[in-house]
């Protein structure tokens, strides 16, 4: 038994809301690009900077000026060694009750990401189109197994890692067990296969809409921010994921006794 998505969301907010009576309340000062300027929020008020690197280096903001002028950077961001205490605004339950509400308004661009991504991966899978891709690749293979092992783990490390391919794997168990341990191989070969792969995909996340471009939008960057870097990662870990589960599935083929 597990609780009910939205049963944990509003378990969440009661604990948020706790926390505004438990834990002393504080927050950084400000800085958020306006116009031409840059406009500091303090404890005291706003003030209006020139919009340059010096200001940003002043402030001990380690960013490059272009990420707020190209708008990759477009939240206010904290400014390092400016924490203060504030007067506590406790939350009692009539806040409890419009959080809902507030979170929904102030969160619709991310809502709606995931409307889109959501039903586009719904029809995916209702459509039975990588199901049944999949089967003709395995029967295509048969005879060439090692090669479907190859070609499957970089697939679901490609799904994982560009739209957070996960949970979908457990369609593909039905097909691929029966099929590798037919060809010698044991039952650890499928689900590294499919439940590996797809985690070395989610690992470095290049692209995906729930791993990577929400949490960036949530921190107020850009999602290319590390682009590159990720997908050296998602390149180096596939490598390494495929030539570890090849050459387990091989020493598994060739004398059983190796099977973990």
């Amino acid at each position: 038994f597990f609780p009910h998505p939205i049963t944990i969301l509003c378990i969440a907010i009661i604990i948020a809301a706790a926390g505004t009576w438990l834990l002393p309340a504080g927050e950084y000062d400000k800085l958020q690009m306006k116009g031409d300027r840059f406009e500091l929020q303090t404890s005291t008020g706003s003030v209006e900077l020139p919009l340059t690197q010096q200001t940003l280096d002043s402030l001990d903001v380690i960013i490059k000026l272009e990420k707020f002028t190209s708008g990759a950077i477009f939240k206010p961001v904290s400014v390092n060694g400016t924490y203060h205490a504030l007067e506590p605004e406790r939350q009692g339950w009539l806040e409890i009750l419009k959080s809902p509400v507030k979170g929904i308004y102030e969160a619709i661009d991310i809502i709606l990401l995931i409307l889109v991504i959501g039903g586009f991966i719904n029809v995916f899978n209702e459509t039975g189109a990588m199901i049944e891709g999949v089967a003709w690749l395995a029967m295509k293979m048969r005879g060439r197994e090692k090669w479907l092992i190859i070609i499957l783990t970089f697939l679901f490390s490609l799904g994982g890692t560009t739209f957070g391919m996960a949970e979908e794997g457990l369609a593909f168990y039905p097909i691929l067990v029966p099929l590798l341990l037919a060809a010698g191989y044991d039952l650890l070969v499928p689900v590294a296969v499919i439940y590996g792969g797809t985690s070395i995909g989610n690992l470095s996340s290049f692209t995906n809409p729930f791993a990577t471009i929400i949490a960036s939008n949530a921190a107020g960057i850009n999602w290319t921010e590390g682009m590159y870097g990720r997908i050296v990662v998602y390149v180096l870990t596939t490598a390494t994921a495929i030539w570890y589960i090849s050459r387990y599935a091989e020493k598994v083929r060739k004398n059983p006794e190796y099977s973990l």
